[in-house]
């Protein structure tokens, strides 16, 4: 897999290119994460540390130039989980959950084919149902928001 998304991600982004990573860029072993970022393409690669990401500084050791628990760029905030903000948010953490709502836009790798995307790409996506079903117990849950019933993605109630 890692060898598909090397070349996914090279296909689109060059070497002059600033790359921003919304998070949980490996699950591996992190001695593998400096060889796995030399052979991806840009100038510049920020992470925006994910749950499944270590120290800040392990992230910079690896190969990122800038590692950030969250960032603004642009009039945009960059953030690995969603929040509800009233501020433009690009995010991942949900997985395929769902794509965009508001100015909310969920960039994980499970909705994009793998493959970075420009900002451009990413606000022409369409506007996703708010709500969704829980994939443990079916019930409708409402995206951004905390349901008392359902903690870590567990049903508390069932």
């Amino acid at each position: 897999m890692n060898r598909e998304i090397i070349l996914r991600w090279n296909a689109v982004v060059a070497p002059d290119d600033i790359v921003y990573h919304l998070g949980d860029f490996a699950m591996g072993k992190a001695s593998e994460w400096p060889e796995i970022l030399r052979q991806l393409n840009g100038a510049r690669k920020i992470i925006i540390l994910g749950s499944h990401d270590r120290r800040p500084r392990q992230m910079l050791d690896a190969g990122f130039t800038e590692a950030h628990d969250k960032l603004e760029w642009n009039g945009w905030l960059l953030q690995h989980k969603p929040i509800k903000t009233q501020q433009k948010l690009l995010c991942g953490h949900i997985h395929e959950k769902w794509l965009r709502l508001g100015w909310a836009i969920n960039v994980g790798v499970d909705l994009w084919n793998f493959t970075p995307r420009t900002i451009e790409e990413l606000t022409q996506a369409e506007q996703s149902p708010p709500h969704y079903k829980c994939p443990h117990c079916g019930a409708i849950l409402i995206h951004l928001e905390n349901n008392i019933s359902h903690r870590n993605g567990k049903c508390v109630s069932a």
